[in-house]
């Protein structure tokens, strides 16, 4: 029985390892996760460009034949003409 009881301890230390190692390889991962990811995650790093309003032209056939658009910015000098 004395047997038993040793192999018996012995895998329920080997199961605790293994949850541990498991817990410290899932904390690394998330980690790293972390580190790699925490700034692109940060409004801080948002592209500050506002909305930029847009002036879309009549349709045209152009001198190969394809039908176009011009697409302007509203705030340039372009977009009044």
């Amino acid at each position: 029985m004395d047997w038993d009881a040793e192999l018996r301890a012995k895998f329920k230390k080997m199961q605790q390892l293994r949850k541990l190692r498991k817990l410290r390889e899932l904390k690394e991962g998330t980690d790293l996760r972390e580190h790699y990811l925490a700034p692109a995650l940060r409004p801080i790093n948002q592209p500050m460009a506002s909305g930029i309003k847009m002036v879309i032209g009549d349709w045209y056939t152009d001198e190969l034949g394809n039908h176009a658009r011009v697409v302007y910015n509203a705030n340039s000098r372009e977009a009044g003409k």
